[in-house]
């Protein structure tokens, strides 16, 4: 006998939203009481952008079981739902009534957080964002028993290891804080990160040694902090200007040998572009782009068109008369991605690391958003105050079709 939950869950969880639909109708009809299914259903119309639907959904399931696990998730979805019709005073209303049956409900706590940043509410959404990394958490707890990790107290000369397992774009946007923590007292800062990143960040001011993620000796530090942290920790509010910005800087041989690689500009702009990110990441069908989606750009006059992609769809065919110049493999590390950003004039990018890596040394940088973007975007705006050298542009649905043309148009020159 099929469960029609289970495959409802599951075709959610790997994006078949239409299966779902049809699997939920179907369990629906042999079992009408089962607030699971229109919970599951609810999601999916939800990423069809069905809103109706998925609110009358969402209700139902809360009608059948007000107290339990579904009611939870329905008003996870609905908290969504809510936002995107541009009502956030019920938005933040369904978070905090899913809070309200399950304190702990970490999925329930990371949604307000998430709500609240969108709108730029930093300060009350840093402790519930805290539940987006949980996990890493544990992880560095487990690894470092013997320590308490750095909570904002005055570090009083200590030696201060930031460490990181998230995405490389979070540790760019973090790095910001690093001259705060001399600010509070630290005696040196030392880093762990990803080996792509040793070379672009090898003297970075304030960082005193850098590491290999899980390579640092013990012996050479005192207390640790997790860098998603820091953004709380150091009290950062959204205010434009707080940060500094251009905050890195390309290596300079670097640089110069990738301008060696660069034909001359003959008047023409160079656009890199990057259409996906790492394949791992949980929301990556979401914010991946397909790169057949740039079509529109192929129209865009006197522009050279540079692929920054590296990875698994590195090799992605362009679409018709878009003639991209790629690199490839010959892209080692984020310190020669630094170093090719740094001989372009503007980068146009799904929300990667390149987005973050532009956007902190100061580049143009114009990033393509989904229809529901990451917690550090707004829905909305076409600025950002993580950046100011970075303008959003937004899908409005689940299909890029839209947005694509409008970023095209933005790339026409100007009427003379």
């Amino acid at each position: 006998m099929i469960d029609y939950v289970e495959a409802a869950r599951f075709c959610n969880a790997y994006g078949a939203h239409a299966t779902t639909i049809d699997a939920c109708r179907i369990g629906l009809s042999l079992d009408p009481a089962n607030p699971m299914l229109y919970v599951y259903r609810a999601a999916a119309y939800d990423e069809f952008g069905r809103s109706e639907e998925a609110i009358a959904d969402c209700e139902a399931a809360i009608r059948l079981d007000p107290h339990g696990k579904p009611a939870i998730l329905a008003l996870i979805t609905l908290a969504l739902v809510r936002e995107r019709l541009h009502d956030h005073a019920a938005a933040l209303a369904a978070a905090r009534n899913a809070i309200a049956i399950d304190p702990a409900d970490r999925e329930a706590r990371a949604v307000l957080g998430t709500v609240r940043a969108w709108h730029g509410e930093y300060p009350a959404a840093w402790l519930e964002l805290e539940c987006h990394w949980l996990p890493e958490r544990m992880q560095f707890r487990a690894r470092f028993p013997d320590l308490a990790e750095w909570n904002g107290e005055d570090l009083a000369g200590r030696r201060l290891l930031l460490v990181h397992s998230q995405g490389l774009g979070d540790l760019i946007q973090m790095l910001r804080y690093v001259a705060r923590l001399h600010a509070r007292g630290a005696g040196e800062v030392l880093l762990e990160c990803n080996p792509s990143m040793i070379e672009l960040l090898r003297g970075f001011p304030g960082i005193a040694e850098l590491f290999s993620s899980g390579n640092t000796p013990r012996e050479r530090f005192d207390v640790f902090a997790r860098a998603m942290t820091l953004a709380r920790l150091c009290g950062e509010d959204g205010r434009p200007g707080r940060s500094t910005v251009p905050y890195i800087t390309a290596p300079a041989a670097r640089t110069r040998e990738w301008g060696s690689r660069f034909a001359p500009r003959n008047g023409d702009r160079r656009v890199g572009l990057v259409w996906a990110g790492n394949p791992l990441h949980d929301n990556d069908r979401r914010r991946s782009i397909p790169l057949d989606a740039f079509a529109p750009f192929a129209h865009a006059p006197h522009i050279q068109w540079f692929a920054l992609q590296y990875g698994p769809h590195a090799g992605d065919p362009a679409p018709a008369g878009l003639s991209l110049t790629r690199f490839g493999n010959d892209i080692r590390d984020m310190a020669d991605t630094a170093a090719i950003v740094a001989n372009l004039d503007l980068v146009i990018c799904a929300d990667t690391g390149v987005a973050h890596l532009a956007g902190a040394m100061g580049m143009p940088v114009w990033l393509i958003l989904p229809w529901r973007p990451d917690w550090r975007w707004s829905p909305s705006a076409a600025d950002t105050p993580w950046y100011p050298t970075m303008r959003l542009f937004h899908a409005a649905e689940p299909s890029w079709a839209a947005v694509m043309t409008e970023v095209a148009r933005a790339l026409a020159p100007p009427a003379a």
